[in-house]
Formats: structure tokens, sequence, C-alpha cells
């Protein structure tokens, strides 16, 4: 009988434990290295079934594919754990997929790391579209195909095609051909409309807030546009756990218009990067206002547009009274 593929998953955040469930239900193994993290990530592990390691030479040696999923600052210097540690001589490659937000650039400087330290591995420039798996409820879906009864995300791959296309259906993956950095420009592509927009409907909300007519900007934004009020007042009470984590991601979307989209050449790019403006506003939202401490597990502030507005204009004007 063919053992299960083993699938190494760094790091155990909410998409990655949805991702780790989705595969434990599709007969993989799932593995983790979180030595030395907090004891909230051991937690949220063990809502799981994940095998936990305890180093990244274990994880290198047992794993058949590695999937990167950190906040994009981190995504180099995890690259660089694993070119780092000593890769033994195996049956088949280690495939290493990063499935990051960041920037083509970015996804090219990781992929050189690996093609001058660890050669031997399969590096896969990757994306994730939408948020983590979930089970439904009821699906009706007895196909018995990979992801039927999840709703799953899409994953937009580059450069290798991965060898398991049993593992490549149940990501839910596209594959768009070899060029490195064509997964990671996508999905910064598509993230900064849903991103920018939901930037934009925070700073509108909190003015409209400031100004008295909050209620009044809501009245004409479904009678006028119904479909995009409905859309920004339930995106924007999503943000509050994930601001902090989308300032480094909006960042790379700035790099990613400038470098790959010539924006860079603009003159004036102060103004042409507006991404860096956006990352900002995510900043003030993460760190100046109670919104920050917000966690998905556990809310207690913005679970309606109106208070985000309230509480994003509370910070910015102290003496506002509502």
């Amino acid at each position: 009988m063919a053992q299960p593929v083993k699938v190494g998953i760094i790091s155990i955040g909410e998409m990655g434990v949805g991702i780790a469930k989705l595969l434990a239900a599709h007969g993989y193994v799932v593995l983790t290295n979180i030595t030395g993290r907090s004891d909230y990530t051991h937690r949220r592990a063990a809502t799981a079934p994940i095998t936990l390691l305890d180093s990244d030479t274990e994880l290198v040696a047992q794993a058949d594919y590695i999937l990167s999923i950190v906040p994009p600052r981190d995504a180099i210097v995890t690259a660089k754990r694993i070119t780092s540690v000593k890769h033994g001589e195996r049956a088949t490659p280690l495939c290493y997929i990063d499935l990051n937000a960041i920037s083509p650039g970015r996804a090219r400087e990781i992929a050189q790391e690996f093609e001058t330290n660890a050669p031997q591995v399969i590096f896969v420039d990757g994306g994730i579209v939408g948020g983590p798996p979930k089970p439904l409820e009821s699906s009706g879906d007895n196909s018995g195909e990979p992801g039927a009864g999840w709703k799953r995300p899409a994953i937009p791959l580059a450069g290798p095609p991965l060898p398991n296309v049993h593992l490549a259906q149940t990501l839910n993956s596209k594959y768009l051909g070899p060029n490195i950095g064509a997964a990671s420009g996508l999905k910064c592509c598509f993230a900064s409309l849903l991103k920018g927009l939901i930037a934009l409907s925070i700073q509108s909300f909190s003015t409209a807030e400031a100004l008295g007519v909050y209620d009044e900007l809501q009245g004409f934004l479904k009678h006028f546009q119904p479909a995009l009020q409905e859309t920004t007042t339930r995106m924007v009470t999503e943000i509050p756990p994930k601001a902090g984590r989308w300032i480094d991601e909006m960042l790379e979307i700035g790099r990613c218009f400038g470098e790959e989209g010539g924006w860079d050449n603009v003159t004036g790019t102060e103004g042409a990067n507006i991404y860096q403006r956006v990352a900002e506003l995510y900043r003030t939202v993460a760190e100046d206002t109670v919104l920050g401490q917000e966690r998905q597990e556990h809310r207690v502030r913005g679970n309606t547009a109106s208070d985000i507005a309230l509480a994003v204009e509370e910070s910015l004007n102290p003496n506002y009274k509502k």
C-alpha cells in the first residue's frame, strides 16, 4: 500500500489551519514545526489533525511538500529556514510552494534563494485568493472529487507543475504556466481591488461618522448602489483581526504595480504608488485604534460597519462625541 503524502505547513495561522483540515480530510498527513511559538498558536494547531515536529530538520526530512503561508515580511526568512537545513538523500525531491502575498519580484528572489542554496528542492510560486477552507454544512456533492463538500480558496500556481495531481486538485489550484511571479502577481492584482475598496470604505464611513451623516451615506448607497452598499458594509467588518497582516501585503502590491505594471516610471511616483498610502491606513487601524486588539476567535468591536466607523473616528479625533 502506498504511503500517505506528507505536507508540511509553515505556519499555522487561520489560513494554515484551514488548509491543514482540508488536506487531512483528504488523506494527507499534515506536519508543522511550531517549536517556540506562542500558546495561542499551539492551541490553534490542536484544533486540526496536525503532527507537531521539533525542528525544521525533521520537517524537511519527512515532508513531501512544504506550504509557506506566513506574513509577507516573513516570506524570505521562512524560505531561508528551509534552504539552510541539510537536505539528505530522498526518493523524490521536496517541493516548496510559496503561497504568500508577495510581489513577483519577491517570488523571483525566493526562487533564486533555492536555486543557489538548495537546488534539489522544487520551488513553486503561488498565492491564495479567498478565505480559509471550511466544510460545507450540506453540499449534496457525493462525487468523490477532491474538495467536494468544502468551500475552498483558489490557489494560482506558477513554475514547475505540481507532481501530485490529486494534491493540486484538492488545493483548488490553477496552473498559470512556467513563469515564476505570475501567481504572486495575480494574487496582488486581485487583492488590490478588494482591499483597496475596503480601505476607501473605511475612510468614507469614518469621515461620514465625523460629519454626522453616516446613516444618510448608507441610505444613498443602498438606493443608488445596493450591491456596493451590501459588499462594503460586509467587508469592512472582516478587517479588525486582519489589518495588521495587511500592512506589508499592501506594500508588496505597490511593489508589484511599480515593477511589473510600470507605475514606477510615472513622474511623481509618490502619487503613483497608491498602496503605500493604503498600507498606512491599515497600520492606523491596527496600531492606533481599538480595532487592532481584535482576534478572529473573539470579536468585541467592529462587528458592524457603523461601529468600525465609530471606532476609527474615536481614535483619530479623541474629542469626538457621537
